[in-house]
């Protein structure tokens, strides 16, 4: 049942550095992403995003996709002939308690094609994108993560280390007492993302307003966009007549 899946992710890994979207969630071999994860978190700004729709529309195992346009981020469901399917998260910036947490530039820029012809996160990007996720969430790092970073030989240990530490000011001993949710470490995330520029009172004011009119008159925001790659158009529940391409809908 996994066959179409299985090869649309090898193709598709393949294809991550040309489409520039990087592997938020993953660093493994392709293969491991249908065992590892129900959803695949990709960081990809606007062009990536539409790009990826593009590759999915052309890709010959795809019959259907399920557009979700969202704030910041677009939640795209693939559905495959032997109609298995595969979730996807493109996430343009991370905002929390309008805050920004991910340093989009530096991902973008630090980013490498791993062993298996992956465009993957850094290390310590990796690392940080679970633990903001997990800490805003109050969740605990899931068991296949924790297994991960225990792997990690020192030099990549240190080199999440020196990355988290001063960034957040924390004071740790090992990445395990970042597993579990703390007040205080929330805390101490909160203010380490204060003291960037993007997190002004300014700015954070202009992200709860823009948030609350996204919710407010994005009609399309609670609407989800039918494509279908042999038909070449797009359709959207629940019926709005529109004449939007499914790239200008995410876009």
């Amino acid at each position: 049942m996994n066959t179409n899946r299985n090869g649309f992710l090898e193709s598709f890994a393949q294809s991550t550095p040309l489409l520039r979207v990087i592997f938020l969630n993953h660093s493994g071999a392709p293969e491991k992403l249908l065992s590892d994860f129900s959803t695949i978190d990709l960081l990809a700004d606007k062009k990536s995003t539409a790009e990826f729709i593009t590759y999915c529309e052309s890709h010959p195992l795809v019959t259907e996709l399920r557009i979700l346009p969202q704030y910041r981020k677009t939640e795209i469901t693939v559905e495959f002939q032997d109609r298995s399917e595969l979730r996807f998260i493109l996430v343009r910036s991370m905002v929390r308690k309008a805050l920004t947490c991910l340093p989009l530039q530096e991902i973008r820029k630090e980013a490498f094609v791993n062993e298996y012809n992956m465009l993957v996160a850094t290390h310590h990007h990796h690392f940080e994108y679970l633990m903001l996720n997990c800490q805003f969430a109050g969740m605990p790092f899931v068991d296949r993560y924790r297994n991960y970073f225990s792997t990690f030989d020192f030099e990549k240990r240190t080199q999440v280390f020196r990355y988290i530490q001063p960034r957040y000011d924390f004071v740790i001993n090992n990445l395990d007492e970042l597993y579990q949710p703390k007040s205080g470490t929330l805390l101490n995330i909160m203010v380490g993302l204060r003291k960037e520029k993007s997190n002004t009172l300014f700015r954070m004011l202009l992200r709860l307003i823009e948030y609350g009119f996204f919710n407010l008159f994005g009609f399309i925001t609670k609407q989800v966009f039918h494509v279908k790659p042999s038909g070449g158009k797009s359709i959207h529940t629940p019926g709005q007549s529109s004449n939007k391409t499914a790239g200008q809908v995410v876009l």
